[in-house]
């Protein structure tokens, strides 16, 4: 018969199995807490780049808007829609050249806001300053 002292150190002990189910259990539940704050602000971050994206593109849509010919309007691009009101900052004056001749156009500063809806619901909304341009005279012609 083997002494007692040489069995006790053959395996295991139901104690010292629970404690190591605990301790593991303890690390899982921290990396899946770690891992559910990851795919949490992965989505926020996929989320914010769509929202940019729409943003870019309705900025470039308001770019090619002439606000002083059209100070309220809206577009369709294909899913979204983008919709502006503007208000001029400055009255139009006459801009001139470098060398301060007239020139051909009469220019405003205008605030427009702007909404980008998708399916008829705001996305997003955001202001811009931009120059709005009337032609006045003619090439050649004082």
């Amino acid at each position: 018969m083997p002494p007692v002292r040489a069995r006790a150190a053959d395996g295991f002990t139901l104690l010292e199995a629970i404690v190591a189910m605990v301790i593991f259990s303890m690390g899982a539940m921290a990396l899946y807490a770690w891992l559910g704050a990851n795919l949490l602000t992965l989505q926020r971050v996929s989320e914010r780049r769509a929202t940019v994206t729409l943003v870019s593109s309705a900025l470039d849509a308001v770019r090619r808007v002439n606000p002083m010919e059209t100070p309220r309007g809206r577009r369709d691009y294909g899913d979204i829609e983008v919709e502006w009101d503007s208000e001029p900052v400055e009255p139009p004056r006459d801009s001139v050249t470098q060398v301060g001749l007239p020139n051909l156009f009469s220019v405003g500063l205008y605030d427009m806001q702007v909404r980008v809806l998708r399916d008829g619901e705001e996305v997003h909304r955001f202001n811009v300053r931009q120059l709005g341009h009337d032609q006045v005279r003619e090439m050649g012609v004082e």
